[in-house]
């Protein structure tokens, strides 16, 4: 485990170890976070372990101190495993994979033999986004430029991963700058890709451009920038443009096929998604020519999101529909198009695009004109005479679900279907949405209305103004697509495919790939993944789709819990929370105090195992906070416990106690105090023992208990003397104790 790591002797003998330090966790077992790092990187370095040096990196001799032997197909599973780990692992919350580098990466949280707080690290390594470890292969000797390591205590790995991001970032900043000023060196105005990543998408796509009348088969990447440089031209914020591109490749990859009758996947119009080429890649066969792209904005977005999709939770892609502005809300894909209901799609308020050019429009169409519209449809010709149009239902979002047309017959049409009737004929510029108010002014109709487009999913416009803002693509897309989630386009099944998608096999030469996936409430788990071996195709797996989860809210705080739950234990924690928020907050108010407490999700985990796997605490503890989420034992076992209500006004005890303190309380002073508001002291007085110990003693030791049994004492002695600044003063006291810091 690294260079010159030992196994202390004296107060244990070396023969006392156990099986726990045989794998490394042991207060008997030291390794310094070089050595960890060190260890590691002889993965990268052709199995070179090297010695540590400090150097200036133009004088930089390496010094070997051993090779370790790793053969090939091992090397090959490990580094599959470190990139998986950023993709949909325990690395996948620090979004190291949305960069423009290769990054691989491995985290690890600990606990001491004695105790049960953790230790987390990650350490990972990035290349360049060009070198051919950006190709899911391993990367070779040499290509590896960046090593990092982050130790964490009181914490996990997931944490450390996520604080590494911005090292990696400024790296990558680094790296795009040095090869802007090279190209610029150079004299190309324009950035060549023959090496990107971008050009070795495993899909192909085959786009039909229609005014050439010209078929081009592309890889999916290739095809998302054509869709980017038609769909989002004068885009200039990079969060946003990252946005647009998962919805397109998203879009390109759920409906691919769309003009399978005429022998190829999309056409170039708004029937699929507008499309304009830049000389991109064409495949004649298997030989791959290069091109150039003349916008660096958009080629580092798609760069950037490489295989980024948006999923399900079944696992399945999501109907990524975009639109230029939805008006202030988007639109239910259920009262708009009479399809099927997806959660994703049932719309929700936007107040970012109220700004945008096409917040609000209004059209004056001749009557004359509007009738010879109407006519060019059975669904909506009403013979010679056009009398009146009015809107007979609205949907939530105030779009027009259905109009009812008056003149020589009467007909009534979904407001959508009218919206492309009327467009069809007078252009698509006239009645730019379906979320409009009509009336008839003489031989004029008169339509105000909100919005560009159908309105469904992203909003440009919105999304726009949410990265001017400082939003994050990922925020912006949890914005427009509700419940959806990230996904990767090498783990997706192809529609129909349920639960479990197989890629089908795709020959090259004698080669063939396979890689089947389970979907999982949380992550995308591979479960096996043959490269460069013949392989014949296994039966298709079983699998019983994990519980779902679903949300109950309150004015203050949020609830997620298995369907299993019964719904009347989840109202009772939210009324336990919200009854105790009040108290608290009144408490505070008492000591001339106000504090301000955020919305608060709790999860209540469907076994033990889930929290315990979840939270990393040990399995007899009730509850764990951190920041604004509270996760939650079963709800079963709490009340078997007796410990329902005295939990949970503990743990929001704890959120009220960081917010007045600023995070500062010591450590003694929260716990004790959180206990005397959660009315857990008869609890904890059963634990008291006649050890007499000061603040900072307390303090000290309850950064590391040994025992449930000490943690217990420990919690019973900070109470007291909580009990003794209240008897000294008042409770009012302790609360200005706490703001004081």
């Amino acid at each position: 485990a690294g260079n010159n790591a030992k196994v202390r002797s004296g107060d244990k003998a070396q023969a006392d170890c156990n099986a726990r330090e045989a794998i490394g966790e042991s207060d008997h077992f030291t390794v310094t976070p070089i050595q960890l790092l060190a260890a590691y990187a002889a993965l990268v370095n052709g199995g070179r372990l090297l010695a540590p040096r400090v150097a200036d990196a133009n004088a930089f001799d390496p010094v070997e101190r051993d090779q370790i032997d790793i053969a090939p197909q091992h090397r090959a599973i490990i580094t599959e495993g470190m990139r998986a780990a950023l993709r949909y692992g325990t690395a996948k919350n620090a979004h190291l994979d949305s960069l423009s580098l290769s990054i691989i990466g491995k985290t690890g949280t600990s606990p001491p033999a004695k105790g049960f707080r953790t230790n987390g690290w990650f350490v990972g390594f990035a290349s360049p986004a060009g070198s051919s470890a950006s190709q899911d292969s391993e990367p070779g000797p040499g290509e590896v430029e960046l090593a990092v390591l982050i130790f964490l205590s009181r914490s996990h790995g997931s944490e450390a991963a996520v604080l590494s991001k911005s090292i990696f970032e400024a790296y990558a900043n680094e790296t795009n700058s040095i090869h802007r000023r090279n190209a610029e060196q150079r004299g190309g105005a324009e950035e060549k890709f023959s090496n990107s990543a971008i050009r070795n998408s495993q899909f192909a796509i085959k786009v039909h451009l229609v005014t050439e009348n010209v078929t081009q088969e592309l890889s999916l990447e290739d095809y998302v920038l054509g869709v980017i440089r038609a769909e989002g031209p004068t885009e200039s914020e990079p969060e946003a443009l990252k946005a647009l591109a998962i919805a397109i490749r998203t879009y390109a990859l759920k409906n691919r096929g769309r003009h399978a009758k005429d022998g190829y996947d999309f056409c170039t119009t708004t029937h699929c998604q507008r499309f304009v080429g830049g000389n991109p890649t064409v495949r004649e066969g298997t030989e791959t020519s290069t091109g150039t792209l003349p916008d660096g904005r958009v080629s580092a977005a798609v760069r950037a999101t490489e295989g980024q999709v948006l999923i399900d939770d079944r696992g399945q892609l999501v109907d990524a529909y975009f639109g230029a502005s939805c008006g202030g809300e988007t639109a239910n894909i259920a009262a708009l198009w009479g399809t099927r209901p997806s959660q994703y799609l049932t719309g929700v308020r936007d107040e970012y695009c109220a700004s945008g050019p096409h917040a609000t429009w209004t059209d004056v169409i001749a009557r004359a004109d509007l009738l010879r519209a109407l006519q060019s449809d059975a669904r909506t010709n009403i013979g010679a005479r056009l009398d009146q149009v009015v809107i007979s239902k609205r949907d939530e979002t105030g779009r027009a679900e259905f109009i009812t047309i008056d003149g020589e017959h009467r007909k009534q049409v979904r407001g959508w279907d009218f919206k492309i009737i009327v467009g069809r004929v007078l252009g698509w510029n006239v009645l730019k949405s379906s979320r409009f108010e009509v009336a008839r002014a003489g031989s004029n109709f008169i339509f105000h209305g909100k919005g560009f487009g159908h309105g469904l999913g992203l909003c440009q416009e919105g999304a726009h103004v949410m990265a001017a803002r400082g939003s994050s693509y990922q925020r912006i897309l949890e914005k427009y697509f509700p419940g959806a989630r990230e996904g990767r386009d090498r783990e997706i099944g192809r529609k129909g495919e349920g639960e479990t998608g197989r890629w089908g096999d795709r020959k090259n030469g004698r080669e063939t790939y396979r890689a089947d996936v389970l979907t999982t409430q949380s992550s995308l788990l591979r479960i096996a993944h043959s490269r460069h071996l013949p392989v014949s195709p296994s039966p298709r797996l079983s699998v019983s789709p994990p519980p779902r989860l679903i949300s109950l809210s309150s004015e203050h705080f949020r609830v997620t819990y298995p369907t299993d739950v019964d719904r009347r234990d989840a109202n009772l924690v939210l009324n336990t929370l919200e009854s105790a928020r009040s108290d608290f907050l009144h408490r505070a108010s008492a000591a001339s105090l106000s504090t301000d407490v955020p919305l608060l999700e709790i999860r209540i985990n469907a076994s033990t195992g889930d929290f315990t796997a979840r939270t990393g605490q040990p399995w007899w503890a009730a509850a764990a906070t951190r920041g604004h989420k509270i996760e939650l034992q079963p709800v079963g076992i709490l009340k078997r416990r007796g410990s329902l209500t005295t939990t949970l006004r503990h743990e929001l005890a704890h959120v009220v106690i960081d917010a007045v303190s600023h995070n500062h309380a010591p450590r003694w002073l929260g716990e004790g105090f959180a206990i005397y508001l959660a009315g857990e002291g008869p609890l904890f007085a059963r634990y008291a023992t006649k050890t007499k110990l000061s603040t900072d003693e307390i303090e000290k030791r309850l950064e590391r208990p040994g025992s449930q049994q000490e943690m217990r004492m420990l919690y019973s002695l900070a109470h007291n003397q909580v009990l003794e600044l209240i008897r000294a003063g008042s409770e009012a006291s302790v609360w200005k104790k706490l703001a004081a810091g």
